[in-house]
């Protein structure tokens, strides 16, 4: 299992998620909708990954932020 994956968004909105995930999907980015369920409600976590290399994660976090989602972020080891 890959140690790194790229966090495109969280949000508490469905149609936002979707929105962030289609975009991927366009620009061939293998990507997935998470959805955890808090005490407030559900959150939707657009990912990308697992990378089990440092240099293709950053390749992708910048290719990913090139597209104008600035707030993308990786997490991991």
């Amino acid at each position: 299992m890959g140690k790194y994956k790229i966090i495109v968004e969280t949000t508490g909105q469905k149609n936002s998620a979707q929105q962030r995930y289609n975009v991927m999907t366009r620009n061939k980015i293998n990507a997935d909708i998470k959805t955890y369920k808090t005490e407030g409600g559900e959150l939707y976590s657009v990912e990308v990954g697992p990378y089990s290399g440092k240099k293709q994660v950053l390749k992708d976090v910048d290719n990913i932020k090139s597209l104008g989602i600035t707030n993308a972020f990786i997490t991991g080891a």
